[in-house]
């Protein structure tokens, strides 16, 4: 909005959200020489953003020029038509493969945690390598180390040894600009009070999506309802300020998304990552690739979930089964786990239901025995306990959470399925594990364990996942663009806020590494920038 009035304070930089890309960003322009002003719609002792929920985990290429083609073929629509610029893509490529000098630039720790992009058969998969931060003992009493807390713990710290001025409580509601359309500042209500702040070389945004604005998840996202996990206040506020002055936007129905469960009743209205297999602690697990022969890489099994890679042979995993709202099995249960969801939106116009949602996790007591059904490490049963879980999951069953039958009829009954295609999808499922041949899915064959050990149970799964795509537009240099495609001078981006990533994401850690390399970006650009 237009302003030529007077401002109550202001700083050369101004950030808005305060995760791991508000972090890198307000680090990396302070150390350029810049003042710098970070607001934050939370208080200071809730601040929970995306960040904290996340698992933590980064992307690092280790060989640029591989890193883009792997990023172009994602987002190749045809010889001469690319879905993200390909100056953009270059940028994240070389950008992001500083991450790990960075942060050990920073005093941070960081492990190789997977060699290879999520899509193994896309030229370039091999420049990807996911690191893990090593930062701070886990609060969940594992000795683990890292995942989102640590890494989010690291980057406050930094934060505040700079000295770096934070406002908590204040929630941006508009960005300032002069005659010219140029942004010059932000308007923020701090306890009912408006305050404008001036900012001197520019304004970044960095405040995260719009997983908890059902308005624009049920108009811009695929499928609904959608459920995700993380930051509740993450309501899109900035892609309506940013339209407001002019922004194009784009990514909005790309999301990182699978299948989550969804407990409203626990007072946390978001969706709950599950552990399907039961396999979380193998996370801590790093297997090299280069030690292994040719056959055993040819051999290995993906667990998405764990976001590792374990060769065939050595897993001893529950049977788990996935079926959709009528019981009967649709997909590979070792999935990809950030393109899944786009499994699930498939309408079929003769019934006018979506066939797969909900979609349900068929177990049986292998799985419920092994440990709580949601990850502890990240999530919101993680550190922030937003969803406290028992170890055994007897107290879920208690709350009708999880539900449980004496048979798979008596299951299917309680879930709403017809007992009948349950059992018989169960029946085929588990003779293909006899057979030791997946022909339904193609799982690998040291995963094909039957549910045949009673009681059964069922959990209801929903599209969801960690965080949306969607924003405003950024260029290669993280400036917010107008639709006519010139940038807005003054306003910039970084982290999942317009995200560089549409349907297909990279890897996992591939949001964690965008905030660390267009953190710094951004960082750099407005710093640069004349006051």
């Amino acid at each position: 909005m237009y302003y030529n009035g007077a401002f109550d304070r202001g700083a050369d930089v101004i950030i808005i959200g305060y995760g791991d890309a508000g972090a890198v960003t307000a680090m990396t322009a302070h150390d350029d020489g810049s003042s710098v002003l970070i607001v934050e719609k939370q208080a200071e002792d809730r601040r929970r953003p995306n960040s904290r929920f996340s698992g933590g985990n980064f992307i690092s290429p280790n060989s640029v020029d591989g890193a883009v083609r792997y990023m172009s073929e994602l987002y190749r629509i045809n010889d001469d038509l690319y879905e993200v610029d390909p100056a953009v893509i270059r940028t994240w490529a070389e950008e992001t493969s500083h991450n790990v000098d960075w942060l050990r630039a920073q005093g941070g720790e960081c492990l190789e945690l997977a060699q290879g992009g999520e899509h193994r058969h896309i030229e370039g998969y091999e420049s990807i390598t996911v690191y893990k931060p090593n930062m701070y003992e886990h609060p969940n009493g594992t000795g683990n180390t890292g995942w989102g807390y640590g890494l989010f713990k690291f980057l406050t710290e930094k934060v505040i040894d700079r000295g770096i001025e934070v406002l908590y409580g204040a929630a941006a509601r508009a960005l300032l600009t002069n005659a010219e359309g140029d942004v010059i500042g932000v308007r923020v209500d701090v306890g009912g009070r408006e305050l404008n702040l001036r900012a001197g070389k520019g304004v970044v945004m960095t405040c995260g999506g719009f997983e908890f604005n059902p308005w624009m998840k049920q108009n811009f996202l695929r499928v609904a309802p959608t459920h995700f996990y993380g930051n509740p206040e993450n309501t899109g506020d900035g892609i309506l300020m940013a339209q407001e002055v002019g922004a194009e936007l784009w990514h909005m129905n790309s999301c990182a998304a699978r299948l989550v469960a969804h407990f409203p009743q626990s007072g946390y209205p978001g969706g709950l990552p599950v552990d399907v297999w039961g396999l979380e602690a193998m996370a801590e697990i790093k297997i090299s690739h280069e030690a292994r022969s040719h056959e055993a890489k040819e051999n290995d099994v993906a667990l998405p979930v764990a976001q590792v890679y374990l060769p065939a042979g050595t897993l001893d995993v529950p049977g788990v089964i996935f079926t959709d709202r009528f019981g009967r099995r649709y997909t590979n249960e070792l999935y990809r786990g950030h393109t899944l969801y786009y499994e699930l939106t498939n309408f079929d116009s003769q019934k006018l239901v979506f066939p797969k949602v909900p979609s349900w996790w068929i177990f049986d007591e292998r799985r419920r025995a092994a440990r709580g059904l949601p990850p502890d490490v990240y999530g919101p049963a993680g550190p922030l306990q937003q969803i406290p879980w028992s170890d055994d999951n007897l107290e879920e069953i208690d709350k009708g959470w999880i539900l449980s039958g004496d048979t798979i009829e008596e299951l299917a009954d309680k879930c709403g399925m017809e007992p009948a295609v349950l059992k018989a999808t169960v029946d085929r499922y588990n003779a293909m594990c006899a057979a030791g041949v997946d022909d339904d899915f193609d799982r690998p064959p040291a995963t094909l364990v039957p549910v045949d050990r009673g009681p059964y149970y069922a959990v209801q799964l929903w599209p969801g996942g960690p965080n949306t795509q969607g924003g405003p537009r950024r260029n290669a240099e993280s400036q917010i663009m107008r639709a006519d495609g010139r940038p807005i001078p003054g306003l910039y981006s970084a982290g999942e806020f317009g995200s560089v990533y549409g349907m297909l994401y990279p890897a996992g850690g591939g949001n964690i590494g965008e905030c660390l390399a267009f953190g710094r970006l951004a960082g750099r650009m407005v710093a640069a920038r004349r006051a």
